[in-house]
Parts: C-alpha cells; structure tokens; sequence
C-alpha cells in the first residue's frame, strides 16, 4: 500500500483514483467493485483489496451523482411484514452483510401485515430509483410492472419471479415426530393469527403429519393468535382453559411459544412436565426463557442474505431461476419438551 497516497487523502477529500492507486488497480476495476457490479467480472480477491483501500482512504462514492448517471441509488427495499419481529431483525441482519459486498444499502419498510399500504409503498420507491425488492408477498400486477421486475419473494412463490423458501413441512414434520416418538398423542397447534402462505404450509404440514401417524386433532386444539407477545399470551391463558387439553403444542413462532409459556405459568401449569411446547424460528428468545424452548430452526440471517443475493444476480442481468431456493430447517431440542406426565 502507498503511503503517499494516505498522506496527500489527509490533506483534501480521496476519489476513486486514490483508491486505484492504492489498491494497485485501474479505475474501472474500482467503479465496478464500488458500484455493486463486480460479481462475475472481479475476482474476490482483487474486490477485498480495492474494499479495504476505500476503507482506508475514507473513500465514499458519491450516491447523488451515480444515482443521475445509472437512474439506480444502489439501495435495496426489504419490505417485512412486521419490523419488530425479532425473526426480521436477524433477515436485516443477513441481508445487510451480503448487501454491503455489493456496495448496496438496505431499506427495512414495515408494511405491518397492510396489503394496501404495501402497495402504495411499492410504488413509491419504485419510483424514487430503488434497485430492488425483497418481498413477503406477491406484488399485484400493476406492482410488479412498477418494480419492472426486479424483485425476490421470502416464503411465498408466484412464477416467474424468484422466490426463497423455507422448508417449512420438513422442520414441521420433524417436530410433531419429536412429540409422536415422546409419547404425545394430543397434540396442538398455537397459529399466528395471519393470512400468509407460510402459516397455511405449517397447519398443512401439521395435519399431514398426524394423519399419517393415524390421529384425528380436535379443531378446539387450534388457537390463533397476533404475533404480540401480551395479546398471544391473552389468547393461551383462555386456551389452556380446554378440557381435553393438549399434552404437547406446535408453535408457528418462538414468540407465540414463550407466550404460551408464560401463560401456562401464570395458571400454574408446568412447561414441559405438564405441557410441551416447540416454537418455530430458533430466535433469540427461544434461549432466554425458561425452560429454553426446543424449535425449528430457520435461520432468518442466511434466509436475508441469500435473498439480498438472489436478487443482485437479477440486477446484473442473470436470467430467473425457474424454480424457487428452498433452505434447509432443523429441529433444536431443548428444554420445553418432555414424555407427557
């Protein structure tokens, strides 16, 4: 690295020629690399050298003028369904990681479950230059002729668009087994009070499962509640009020988990001696309750970050992938499950 270059950068504000300087690269290679297009024209390790020289040259591109010259800000719209689930903290998080190799920014916009006012806030940033979207709902057609495609569905599938999935029957169908090999034949289902593609595959799953096992469920074994924590808490006090109750409960969140967790204590009722419970997510709080809660892990960074992916591979001219990226869930057993007592 050249000394000089840092030197004469203290003294006035550095451009993209310092940083070529720097880096010991051409100016092209630097506008590609900071520009967010070096996938498959520059080498990882030529872009983590020219990286690291922006770095250290305090080099920043120059937003306004590049969003004039390429009609694109460079910034990714991630638009969750729910900013304050903690399960979209952790996608921001992975998104931003792989958003930032690319020299893009993310937006996190908070559609709050709001089809309308989804809607209206696609079209918005559509037409202030947003690069992209990433979406948990299918955009209508007059939507997706805004976005002039350049988007990626999370949990949702609709063709022609790409779309990340979850493998959400197999981590379901993993933990109603768990319960089936403990011995629970009452077995619940503590729903998320949304209609979203993602919760209709969960009670499919579900179903599908104890079916195959030969047990019918009592339809009163099903509660729905909002992803809150107090209402969802609200909402399993009266359900725990059942009789029969569930031995065992499926969860669709590890909110509504610690929920109902809770609420089985406040009316005396032992987690898992008394009651078992699976959440769904492997989320933060599934490990700060007690007892820690056994759950499917989904990991929401890698869903963030292949989805943020997903979508720059469309940016730069990549054909669809006619068929969605499903990851992988597992089962996480802790402490919330037990043999029926």
């Amino acid at each position: 690295m050249d000394d000089g270059v840092r030197s004469v950068t203290k003294r006035r504000k550095p451009t993209s020629a310092d940083v070529a300087r720097l880096a010991g690269v051409d100016r092209s290679t630097v506008s590609l690399v900071l520009g967010g297009k070096a996938l498959g024209r520059v080498s990882d390790g030529v872009r983590i050298l020219v990286e690291r020289a922006a770095r250290e040259v305090g080099y920043l591109p120059n937003a306004a003028a590049r969003a004039l010259r390429t009609g694109h800000t460079h910034i990714i719209a991630l638009v969750v369904p729910q900013a304050t689930n903690p399960f979209f903290t952790a996608v921001l998080r992975g998104a931003e990681r792989e958003a930032q190799q690319r020299g893009y920014a993310v937006l996190l916009v908070n559609a709050e479950h709001d089809a309308a006012w989804e809607e209206r806030l696609i079209h918005t940033l559509s037409s202030h230059a947003v690069s992209g979207f990433v979406l948990w709902r299918a955009p209508s057609s007059t939507s997706f002729e805004a976005l002039g495609g350049a988007c990626v569905l999370v949990e949702v599938e609709r063709s022609g668009v790409p779309s990340i999935l979850l493998d959400v029957p197999a981590g379901v169908r993993a933990a109603v087994k768990h319960l089936l090999d403990l011995g629970h034949t009452r077995i619940g289902h503590f729903a998320a009070d949304l209609a979203h593609d993602t919760f209709a595959v969960r009670a499919d799953a579900l179903e599908r499962t104890l079916a195959e096992a030969g047990l019918e469920r009592l339809g009163a074994w099903t509660a729905r509640a909002p992803l809150e924590f107090d209402l969802a808490r609200s909402v399993a006090r009266a359900w725990l009020q059942l009789t029969p109750r569930p031995t065992a409960v499926v969860c669709d969140d590890d909110l509504l988990a610690a929920a109902l967790i809770k609420a089985a204590r406040d009316d005396g009722r032992g987690v898992p001696s008394e009651l078992s419970v699976v959440g769904f997510g492997d989320l933060e709080v599934a490990r700060v309750v007690e007892p820690e809660i056994t759950t499917v892990s989904a990991e929401p960074e890698a869903l963030g970050q292949q989805a943020v992916a997903s979508l720059l591979r469309l940016l730069s001219g990549a054909p669809a992938p006619t068929s969605p990226i499903v990851l992988p869930t597992r089962l996480v057993v802790r402490a919330s499950t037990a043999p029926p007592g």
